[in-house]
Protein backbone atom coordinates (compact mmCIF):
# COMPACT_ATOMS: atom_id res chain seq x y z
CA UNK A 1 0.00 0.00 0.00
CA UNK A 2 2.82 2.42 0.91
CA UNK A 3 4.77 1.58 -2.25
CA UNK A 4 1.66 2.13 -4.35
CA UNK A 5 1.17 5.56 -2.82
CA UNK A 6 4.81 6.48 -3.42
CA UNK A 7 4.65 5.39 -7.06
CA UNK A 8 1.36 7.21 -7.60
CA UNK A 9 2.79 10.43 -6.17
CA UNK A 10 6.04 10.10 -8.14
CA UNK A 11 4.47 9.78 -11.58
CA UNK A 12 4.50 12.77 -13.90
CA UNK A 13 1.29 13.79 -15.59
CA UNK A 14 1.52 13.23 -19.34
CA UNK A 15 -0.62 15.25 -21.70
CA UNK A 16 -1.51 12.86 -24.50
CA UNK A 17 -2.40 15.81 -26.72
CA UNK A 18 1.34 16.42 -27.19
CA UNK A 19 1.74 12.98 -28.72
CA UNK A 20 -1.33 13.42 -30.90
CA UNK A 21 -0.04 16.78 -32.12
CA UNK A 22 3.31 15.32 -33.17
CA UNK A 23 1.92 12.11 -34.67
CA UNK A 24 -0.90 13.77 -36.65
CA UNK A 25 0.94 16.97 -37.55
CA UNK A 26 0.32 16.86 -41.32
CA UNK A 27 -3.43 16.28 -40.83
CA UNK A 28 -3.82 18.99 -38.19
CA UNK A 29 -1.80 22.00 -39.33
CA UNK A 30 -2.89 24.56 -41.92
CA UNK A 31 -1.12 25.40 -45.18
CA UNK A 32 2.64 25.61 -45.27
CA UNK A 33 3.06 24.44 -41.67
CA UNK A 34 3.35 20.90 -43.07
CA UNK A 35 6.88 21.95 -44.10
CA UNK A 36 7.84 22.01 -40.44
CA UNK A 37 8.56 19.16 -38.07
CA UNK A 38 7.12 19.41 -34.56
CA UNK A 39 9.59 18.56 -31.83
CA UNK A 40 7.22 18.92 -28.90
CA UNK A 41 5.57 21.29 -26.46
CA UNK A 42 7.30 22.58 -23.35
CA UNK A 43 5.75 25.05 -20.95
CA UNK A 44 3.16 26.01 -23.57
CA UNK A 45 5.71 26.65 -26.32
CA UNK A 46 5.61 24.46 -29.42
CA UNK A 47 9.01 23.91 -31.02
CA UNK A 48 8.97 23.38 -34.78
CA UNK A 49 12.05 22.82 -36.93
CA UNK A 50 12.21 23.70 -40.61
CA UNK A 51 14.75 22.99 -43.35
CA UNK A 52 15.87 26.56 -44.06
CA UNK A 53 15.73 30.19 -43.01
CA UNK A 54 13.28 31.25 -45.70
CA UNK A 55 10.73 28.71 -44.50
CA UNK A 56 11.30 29.78 -40.89
CA UNK A 57 10.64 33.42 -41.77
CA UNK A 58 7.55 32.56 -43.80
CA UNK A 59 6.04 30.42 -41.05
CA UNK A 60 6.73 33.01 -38.36
CA UNK A 61 4.38 35.33 -40.26
CA UNK A 62 1.74 32.58 -40.16
CA UNK A 63 2.02 31.72 -36.46
CA UNK A 64 -1.52 32.92 -35.70
CA UNK A 65 -2.96 30.53 -38.31
CA UNK A 66 -1.24 27.64 -36.57
CA UNK A 67 -2.24 28.63 -33.05
CA UNK A 68 -5.87 29.06 -34.15
CA UNK A 69 -5.91 25.58 -35.72
CA UNK A 70 -4.33 24.03 -32.64
CA UNK A 71 -6.72 25.84 -30.33
CA UNK A 72 -9.68 24.59 -32.35
CA UNK A 73 -8.38 21.03 -32.16
CA UNK A 74 -6.92 20.84 -28.65
CA UNK A 75 -8.34 23.78 -26.72
CA UNK A 76 -6.68 27.03 -25.63
CA UNK A 77 -4.34 25.60 -23.03
CA UNK A 78 -1.98 23.39 -25.05
CA UNK A 79 0.06 25.87 -27.11
CA UNK A 80 0.53 29.49 -26.12
CA UNK A 81 3.42 30.27 -28.47
CA UNK A 82 5.44 28.78 -31.31
CA UNK A 83 9.21 28.75 -31.72
CA UNK A 84 10.47 28.05 -35.23
CA UNK A 85 14.10 27.11 -35.73
CA UNK A 86 16.20 25.88 -38.62
CA UNK A 87 17.29 22.24 -38.43
CA UNK A 88 21.05 22.49 -39.00
CA UNK A 89 21.62 18.75 -39.48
Amino acid sequence: EVIGTIIENATVAVDLRHTELVEQWSEIVPGDWVLGTPIGVRDGTLLVTVPDGATATWLRYQERLLTQALEARFGPDLVASVRVSVDRR
